[in-house]
């Protein structure tokens, strides 16, 4: 994956984004399944599915004339740490780390 750390903590920390990566990891899914079943509306998932696919973390499929969506993210973990007035932030995501460090004050 292309995408800098704080690009990708940015879209994984949107509801919406994280929750169509969630919501497509197991099957495939068009954006009015995707709107319905999320109850995100449908122009916000339309938006966020083609951000998703710009920044590769969404795949698209063509069955016949229809375009479904996967993820191609497998697995997410972060985890935060504030030790001396600084942020940590360490991704994993499908076995590549990125680091994250910032100032909180």
């Amino acid at each position: 994956m292309e995408l800098q750390p704080k690009d990708i903590l940015e879209i994984m920390l949107d509801p919406y984004s994280s929750q169509i990566i969630l919501g497509t990891m197991e099957q495939e899914r068009g954006i009015r399944e995707l709107s319905k079943a999320l109850n995100i509306p449908l122009s916000v998932c339309y938006r966020r599915v083609k951000m998703l696919v710009e920044k590769g973390m969404l795949k698209e499929r063509m069955h016949g004339k229809r375009v479904k969506y996967i993820s191609a993210v497998d697995t997410f973990k972060a985890t935060l740490n504030f030790d001396n007035n600084e942020m940590n932030v360490l991704l994993n995501i499908d076995d590549e780390e990125y680091k994250l460090n910032g100032s909180i004050l």
